[in-house]
């Protein structure tokens, strides 16, 4: 996992097991990057969203696909990142995504 700002960080696919870590951690939400289906074994992110919302956190499908050029999840990823008030964590593949999409939105 990788600190981009106070708020926002980055790290690869996460597990639903991973949420009641995360939450015990501080995390407010969770922002799914990867579309469903990219990779051999990625869970969906409805399992993800399920165990967020289980554990109280927000969770947000914000696809993006290898090499696109993301402008309405930008959009998006800084309407979240106005709203939240506890720390954020995006994920994809490998946190590049992650921080792209991040670069975009601010």
């Amino acid at each position: 996992m990788r600190q981009i700002d106070s708020n926002y960080f980055v790290t690869g696919q996460i597990s639903a097991d991973h949420v009641a870590a995360l939450k015990e951690a501080g995390f407010s939400a969770i922002c799914c990057l990867r579309p469903d289906g990219e990779g051999f074994g990625q869970p969906a992110f409805a399992e993800v969203e399920a165990a967020a919302k289980a554990a109280g956190l927000h969770a947000y499908y914000l696809p993006v696909s290898p090499g696109s050029m993301p402008v309405q999840q930008a959009s998006q990823l800084k309407q979240i990142l106005r709203e939240e008030t506890g720390k954020i964590l995006g994920y994809c593949a490998s946190g590049n995504r992650a921080t792209m999409l991040y670069q975009l939105a601010k």
